[in-house]
C-alpha cells in the first residue's frame, strides 16, 4: 500500500516540474513586438495541478459499534490534485501534520468524465457531465486496530458551466450527485455509496507567462451504507483550492 501511494504521489508531482521549467524562450517570442498577441485560452481546456486544504468531518451513523471501534473525527486534510479535460485525480492525507491528534486518513480518487454540451460558445459553456468515479477511503485510529477501508465505484451526472469574464478571467461551476457501490478489501460487494460534490473556481489566465492561476472552493459529501453496523459513516468536507493551469 505504501509503495502504491508513493507512485501516485510521484505521478501527481510531475506537472509541478513542468511548471517550474524555464520558459525564457517563450518570453522572447513575444518580446519582438506588440503586434503579435497571445490567443485566449479556450474555456475548459486547461490542465490544473494544485493543492487544497480540506476541513473534513467523518461521523458514525449506525448503532452497535463500541467506542474503541468508532472512527469519528473532525480534522483537516491536505489534498493534491490534477484536473484535466476528461480525467481528474487526487490524493489526500490527514494526520498529526494536518492537526489530527489521534487519527490518520488517506483518500485516493480518480474520475473519468465526458461533457455533453448543450451550449458551447467561446465565452459560455453549459454541459451535462457523464462521469465514473473510483475511490479509496482509509481511516484509522491510533493505538487501536479499528480501521475503515472502503473502495468504491460510483456513476453520476449533473451540470457543468463556465463563462468568460473579460480577457483574462473565467468562472467555472459544477455540481454532480453520484451513486454506486462500496466494498472492503477482498470483497466483491459491501454496500451502497451516495456522493454529492460541487465546486467553483476562478481562472486568471496568463499570470505566469502562458500559465494561469486557479482559486476555488469544493464541497464533498459521501454517505457510506455498508452491510453490518461498523462502516456506516457520513463524510463531509469543505476545501479551498489553489492551482496552476497550463
Amino acid at each position: 500500500m505504501n509503495n502504491f501511494l508513493v507512485k501516485i504521489f510521484s505521478l501527481l508531482l510531475m506537472p509541478a516540474f513542468i511548471f517550474f521549467m524555464p520558459f525564457n524562450g517563450y518570453a522572447q517570442m513575444f518580446s519582438i513586438g506588440d503586434a503579435e498577441q497571445r490567443s485566449a485560452r479556450p474555456l475548459g481546456s486547461a490542465t490544473i495541478f494544485g493543492a487544497s486544504w480540506e476541513v473534513a468531518d467523518f461521523s458514525y451513523k449506525a448503532e452497535g459499534a463500541e467506542d474503541f471501534q468508532r472512527l469519528d473525527y473532525s480534522g483537516n486534510l491536505l489534498r493534491l490534485f490534477l484536473n484535466s479535460p476528461g480525467l481528474d485525480i487526487s490524493l489526500a492525507f490527514g494526520g498529526s501534520f494536518t492537526g489530527m491528534d489521534d487519527h490518520s486518513a488517506v483518500n485516493i480518487n480518480a474520475r473519468l468524465y465526458n461533457n455533453l454540451y448543450l451550449k458551447r460558445d467561446p465565452n459560455f459553456h453549459f454541459a451535462i457531465p457523464i462521469q465514473l468515479t473510483t475511490d479509496l477511503m482509509q481511516v484509522s485510529r491510533n493505538e487501536t486496530s479499528a480501521e475503515f477501508q472502503q473502495s468504491s465505484l460510483v456513476f453520476g451526472t449533473g451540470f457543468f458551466s463556465a463563462f468568460r469574464m473579460g480577457e483574462r478571467f473565467s468562472l467555472h461551476l459544477n455540481a454532480t450527485p453520484n451513486y454506486g457501490f462500496s466494498f472492503s478489501q477482498g470483497s466483491l460487494f459491501g454496500g451502497g455509496l451516495f456522493r454529492f460534490d460541487a465546486g467553483t473556481f476562478v481562472m486568471i489566465n496568463d499570470l505566469f507567462g502562458s500559465r494561469a492561476l486557479s482559486i476555488g472552493y469544493n464541497f464533498d459529501f459521501r454517505s457510506y451504507r455498508i452491510e453490518g453496523n461498523l462502516n456506516d459513516y457520513d463524510f463531509t468536507s469543505h476545501s479551498v483550492t489553489l492551482g496552476i493551469g497550463f
